[in-house]
């Protein structure tokens, strides 16, 4: 007759096999929300309108399904609210930009007017450019909504929350690997395409460098908390073998070698890509994340030893980056090079000119020519600001801008209040909170979450840290490692 301790470990295991077991209806949904962040970079970053309709298909599927499936979402009210405003915001501003106006309406741009004096026939003028431009340019915004959607759907339960990290994170760092090795095979290649820029440096999956160092950085911090998370809880798990109880953190690097791998291997394809904007950005990120995870999980010695060896790291990529294209690119073009600094004071004149509702949704490609700055040099195409609010405020106006900006500090907020609340916080919002920070550092700078692969992994990375920081003790089930 078998003993009770064996009974119970029969029953622990049978336990354990039907929570590992994949319910495939119940799954789904999940799987393509997974499906959709970790092949998303593949094809260039899905810039392809064509691309972002399938996944926004893809996507609007999965929460549909979602919908019947999630038992309970915190703070259901909070994320209707949020998702009504922005997609009014929006709404609002493409119709009256394609509104019919007379040429001499106040809101309807100057180009109608010159257009016609030049063509000798009245035209119908609007605040857009360039005719029904706004409906066809809602569909990353609207693609990024969902994932965002999708991504609190999954905090709201914590295996799916670590699910999507671990998704992201791997996706990451096989991309990583793949980047490194068809780079040092065939550096002018991006993928299967001939690159017409960016040569001498990594572009992974992407058509510029600058989305993939901060894509690669965002996976190395999410690796980052990998790392600490496993190392220290297989040092928790021996020592409270050892003594029967509760032992002081501590930390067993063996257990953790893919996640410092996978690390490594994110940090190296940052610094190859060349990037500035990219590697400052991401080195913020990563401290914010270093220090988080050294405050909340570690006992004072570790953190003394770790401190020591953050310190080396630190050292060794300075002295990396200064001996790598990001160095020299500092040398020979400063901070600001390439015409940034004359490019933003063009789009600060280029709002100046249309305040309220801008040139129009999409329409930045057309309407920059008209106020880009002669300093500017003439090589390259400024289809996009090179800062994310600008281009916002140019084609949708002050009020859009404004509106996008005040949802992003509300969400760090939040995610700062339940940081310092939390004594042990979840994964999902540290991980937030790192990539967030070197994806807003970036795009005052640069147009990374403007390129929808992106974009999709920072928003659903938000929204499952907003559904774990808006969680009560009691809403959910505790805390698990899948």
């Amino acid at each position: 007759m078998p003993s009770a301790g064996s009974r119970r470990r029969s029953s622990l295991q049978q336990a354990a096999r039907r929570e590992s077991a994949i319910n495939w209806p119940g799954e789904l949904p999940y799987l393509l929300i997974f499906a959709i962040l970790a092949t998303a970079p593949l094809p260039f970053g899905s810039v392809s309108p064509v691309v972002v309709a399938l996944l926004s298909i893809a996507a609007g599927g999965a929460i549909v399904a979602l919908a019947f499936r999630v038992p309970s979402l915190p703070s259901p009210g909070t994320l209707i609210t949020t998702i009504l405003v922005l997609v009014a915001a929006y709404a609002v501003t493409a119709y009256l930009q394609l509104l019919p106006r007379s040429p001499g309406d106040p809101l309807a741009h100057p180009i109608w007017s010159e257009a016609q004096d030049l063509l000798g026939f009245p035209l119908d003028a609007s605040a857009s450019i360039a005719r029904n431009q706004p409906i066809f340019a809602v569909g990353t915004p609207l693609l990024v909504l969902l994932l965002f959607i999708g991504g609190y759907c999954c905090g709201a339960e914590d295996v799916y929350a670590q699910r999507l990290l671990q998704v992201i994170a791997w996706a990451g760092g096989l991309y990583a690997i793949l980047s490194i090795v068809l780079f040092i095979l065939e550096p002018s290649m991006v993928l299967w395409r001939q690159k017409i820029a960016y040569l001498s440096s990594l572009t992974g999956p992407f058509t510029n460098r600058n989305t993939a160092a901060v894509y690669f950085g965002s996976c190395a911090a999410i690796w980052m908390l990998l790392f600490f998370k496993k190392a220290i809880a297989t040092g928790r798990s021996r020592r409270s073998r050892r003594r029967g109880g509760s032992a002081r953190s501590t930390i067993k690097l063996r257990r953790a070698i893919p996640e410092m791998f996978f690390f490594f291997a994110c940090i190296a394809a940052v610094l190859l890509t060349g990037s500035r904007a990219g590697a400052g950005s991401v080195a913020v990120g990563l401290l914010l994340t270093f220090i988080i995870c050294l405050n909340k999980t570690l006992s004072r010695r570790i953190r003394k030893w770790l401190m020591l060896g953050g310190g080396v790291f630190v050292i060794l990529m300075i002295y990396q980056i200064a001996g790598s294209g990001i160095g020299e690119r500092l040398q020979t073009e400063g901070v600001a090079g390439g015409g940034r600094a004359e490019g933003v004071r063009s789009v600060i004149e280029m709002i100046s000119a249309s305040p309220w509702l801008g040139t129009g949704l999409g329409t930045f490609v057309y309407g920059f020519a008209s106020y880009r700055s002669p300093l500017i040099s003439g090589w390259g195409v400024w289809d996009k600001a090179h800062s994310v609010l600008l281009e916002i405020a140019a084609e949708g106006g002050v009020l859009l801008a404004a509106a996008v900006l005040i949802a992003w500090i509300a969400a760090i907020a939040l995610l700062v209040r339940a940081l310092r609340k939390a004594e042990k916080p979840s994964d999902s919002i540290i991980a937030a909170l790192g990539v967030c920070v070197i994806a807003l550092l970036h795009s005052l700078v640069d147009f990374s979450l403007q390129i929808p692969a992106y974009g999709i992994t920072v928003s659903s990375l938000m929204g499952a840290g907003l559904a774990q920081a808006l969680k009560t003790p009691d809403s959910g089930p505790k805390p698990v490692n899948p």
